[in-house]
């Protein structure tokens, strides 16, 4: 059964924020004990960025 899907973000969006997660999270220096919040902050901001 395939779900459906919000319309919040098109394809391109999606696969973007998936790097950029990806990205982020697995930098060993810049995502070690930050908190939760801030990890988001610069996924949020390097999505922005990179988007345009």
């Amino acid at each position: 059964m395939e779900r459906s899907r919000g319309s919040s973000f098109n394809q391109r969006e999606d696969e973007l924020l998936c790097r950029v997660y990806l990205e982020i999270s697995q930098d060993p220096i810049g995502s070690n004990n930050q908190s939760l919040g801030k990890l988001w902050e610069k996924i949020e901001n390097s999505y922005n960025e990179k988007k345009r």
